[in-house]
């Protein structure tokens, strides 16, 4: 093995692979003691936060199961309509509830429906059916056509006061 470097210059480049070594050595010994004390910081930080945290898991969980609304009984007149009533006849129920002398349309029909009897539903009801209804209801004399629908407005509907049926 050849080296074509002089004796004074392996001194040269040790004492200076020495030196370095010794800096990065006093570096890492100074990040260790602030990592240690970085870590000191954030294990107590863990310990406060995990005792709150416990606490609002506590309290919350026992205010949620407070707010909880007990469970709906199913209204009496939903116990006579079975597992898959008609739509016709949700639509015709919810008409009958409508208080009489106000005004109804198909979407707002619709929107009770879905909203009253969604357990009872496959598929939510939407304004083009309640239409159907609606204009037999109205055929049948238990509704009254204040507006006639066209084609960018829906047809409104009242209950007279003595029609309700």
């Amino acid at each position: 093995m050849s080296t074509k470097l002089s004796v004074a210059e392996i001194l040269a480049n040790l004492e200076k692979k020495l030196a370095f070594h010794r800096e990065q050595e006093a570096l890492h010994t100074q990040q260790e003691a602030h990592h240690r004390q970085q870590r000191a910081v954030h294990a107590a930080e863990i310990e406060n936060v995990a005792q709150h945290l416990e606490a609002f898991k506590t309290v919350a969980l026992s205010a949620a199961e407070l707010a909880t609304p007990p469970p709906a009984s199913p209204l009496p007149e939903e116990a006579d309509l079975g597992p898959r009533p008609l739509i016709s006849k949700l639509i015709t129920r919810v008409v009958a509830s409508w208080p009489a002398g106000e005004t109804l349309t198909a979407s707002s029909v619709a929107a009770e429906v879905n909203r009253r009897y969604p357990a009872k539903l496959k598929r939510h009801v939407d304004a083009r059916l309640a239409s159907v209804t609606l204009r037999r209801l109205r055929d049948d004399g238990r509704l009254r056509l204040a507006r006639e629908g066209k084609a960018h407005h829906e047809a409104i509907y009242s209950k007279d006061v003595l029609s309700s049926r």
